[in-house]
């Protein structure tokens, strides 16, 4: 299996305003996936038992804030609904591609005293996810 770097991702946020591509100026992204367990243990059982329920996930997302720039952060604001798609190793044919519908829980600002300016954002699933090729 060969290996790959990050720097490869391609991220596109498509909302009812149109889409936008996250990728340009993008630090981090992560995703986790969940699910919900059911409890299902009983009388004399000894250790607990569980069935699994509905899936679910959260996204985090962390880009470079650009100046004078507004497209972007208004693009995301808190309960925003859309969809998140990306390919860890960019849009090449036959290259992995990840499509999960979100909602926006609105941009969270850092201004550091001495350092680059950053605003990240996470997004809640909703919605399953689909996975294919480009």
């Amino acid at each position: 299996m060969t290996a790959y770097v990050g720097s490869a991702l391609y991220v596109s946020w498509v909302h009812a305003a149109g889409t936008v591509v996250l990728s340009g100026d993008y630090r981090q992204l992560n995703y986790s996936p969940s699910i919900d367990l059911v409890e299902e243990t009983a009388g004399s059982d000894a250790n607990k038992l569980y069935l699994a329920a509905q899936k679910d996930g959260q996204l985090s997302f962390t880009a470079i804030m650009q100046s004078k720039g507004t497209a972007l952060t208004t693009s995301l604001a808190e309960g925003t609904p859309g969809t998140l798609i990306w390919g860890p190793e960019g849009t090449v044919a036959a290259n992995q591609k990840i499509t999960v519908p979100a909602i926006s829980m609105g941009v969270n600002y850092s201004w550091p005293y001495n350092d680059v300016c950053e605003i990240s954002v996470t997004f809640q699933q909703n919605g399953a996810r689909v996975e294919g090729v480009y």
